[in-house]
C-alpha cells in the first residue's frame, strides 16, 4: 500500500456551531483543497450529508462535541456521531473536545469516531488528523470493491455498522504489518500514523508484534 497522499481525496463535513471558528476551518481546509460542508447543528449537518454524499462514497466528519440545544454538553455531537457512523459506513469521522474533556473523547472512539483531538489544535494537526482518516476511508473502499472484506462484513454487519468498520480497520493494520515485514515503524508510515498510535491499534485488536521476516526489514 501506498503513503497516504498529501491532498485530500474526499469530502469533509465539518460541524461546528461557533461561527467565527467554522468558517476560520471551513477557509483553511478549502485552501488545502478539501471539498468542505459546513454544518451548524445535528439536523442540518444530517440533512446536508444526505443531499451530497452518497452512502457507499468515503467521507470524513469533523466534529464539534459542545452542538446546540445544549454547547454546554456532548449529548447532540454523540448522538450525530452515533448518526453518521450508522448511516455512511465508509465515513470515518474526527472529534474536537475541550480541555480536560478527554472523557468525552474516549466516549467518542467508544460510539464509533476515529480519532479526538483536544481544542485549541494547531492546524497542520487538524490536516494530518483528517488525511489519515481520509485515507483508512479510501483502503476500505478499495478491499470492499476488490471483495476482500465482503465476508468478513457481512458477517459483522448483525452487530452494528460500528464494528463492521472496526475489523476493516483491523484487516488494513493487519495487512499493512504484513507487507512490512511487521516493521512496526515502515507499517506506521505506511499506514500515515505515529509509531505510538499505531501500537495503540495493535492493543486494540489484540495484534501481537512479531520478529521481522528473514530477509525483509528490520524494526527500524
Amino acid at each position: 500500500m501506498t503513503e497516504p497522499a498529501s491532498a485530500p481525496a474526499c469530502p469533509v463535513l465539518w460541524v461546528e456551531d461557533d461561527p467565527v471558528l467554522s468558517d476560520w476551518v471551513a477557509e483553511a481546509l478549502q485552501d488545502a483543497g478539501w471539498q468542505v460542508l459546513v454544518a451548524h447543528d445535528r439536523p442540518g449537518a444530517l440533512a446536508l450529508i444526505e443531499r451530497e454524499v452518497p452512502k457507499a462514497q468515503p467521507c470524513v466528519a469533523l466534529l464539534d462535541m459542545g452542538l446546540p440545544p445544549h454547547p454546554g454538553r456532548p449529548d447532540e455531537g454523540l448522538q450525530l456521531l452515533a448518526q453518521l457512523v450508522r448511516q455512511w459506513p465508509l465515513l470515518h469521522a474526527v472529534v474536537l473536545t475541550g480541555q480536560g474533556e478527554a472523557a468525552v473523547g474516549q466516549q467518542a472512539v467508544q460510539a464509533g469516531a476515529f480519532d479526538f483531538l483536544t481544542k485549541p489544535v494547531a492546524s497542520g494537526v487538524l490536516r494530518q488528523a483528517l488525511q489519515r482518516a481520509a485515507w483508512f476511508a479510501l483502503r476500505q473502499q478499495e478491499l470492499l470493491a476488490q471483495g476482500h472484506l465482503q465476508l468478513t462484513v457481512a458477517a459483522q454487519l448483525s452487530e452494528g455498522l460500528r464494528e463492521a468498520s472496526d475489523q476493516v480497520a483491523e484487516q488494513i493494520i493487519r495487512h499493512v504489518l504484513g507487507c512490512n515485514g511487521f516493521n512496526v515503524a515502515a507499517a506506521a508510515r505506511s499506514l500515515g500514523l505515529e509509531r505510538e498510535q499505531l501500537y495503540y491499534h495493535m492493543k486494540k485488536f489484540g495484534i501481537q508484534r512479531q520478529a521481522p521476516l528473514a530477509g525483509g526489514p528490520g524494526e527500524g
